[in-house]
């Protein structure tokens, strides 16, 4: 298993739900930018909108801070966001997740209407239909293949 980095930095305005742009399988969603409606489809989209590819996930954790840490200052509503969770605890819950086959999603609300969607997918991905972007064929751990709550006892 392996880890795909998505960015979306663009106008809030153009997520809209039920768009074909966000719909995997439409005419519009190979060239849309907007993150898709699941977290998988990033998978499905063109190679040249991966902004990285790690084997490790401690690797994809650092890219995910760094994007937050280049954001920070942009995000709406900082005053609200003291209650948040510091990035250590964001950092050290994404390691967590994506150590055992789940992907990952931070997004903001930026000033000015703008929006920003980090996503790391797991490659290949549980929700998906196996096949990397990129052409790899990695496999998924047993571990990381079962769905949250499973057992490998079945």
């Amino acid at each position: 298993m392996h880890f795909h980095g998505y960015l979306y930095r663009g106008p809030g305005e153009a997520i809209k739900p039920f768009d074909d742009a966000r719909r995997a399988g439409t005419a519009e969603f190979q060239t849309a930018t907007v993150p898709p409606e699941a977290t998988s489809a990033w998978l499905a989209r063109p190679a040249r909108m991966i902004q990285g590819t790690w084997d490790d996930p401690a690797d994809a954790v650092t890219w995910l801070s760094q994007q937050h840490t280049e954001i920070a200052g942009s995000r709406m509503h900082l005053e609200q966001q003291r209650e948040a969770p510091p990035l250590e605890a964001m950092t050290s819950n994404a390691l967590d997740a994506l150590t055992r086959g789940n992907d990952v999603v931070w997004a903001w609300w930026l000033r000015g209407g703008n929006f920003v969607d980090l996503t790391v997918a797991c490659c290949p991905n549980r929700d998906g239909d196996g096949r990397c972007p990129i052409g790899r064929a990695d496999s998924r751990p047993e571990a990381a293949s079962r769905r949250p709550g499973e057992s490998s006892a079945g």
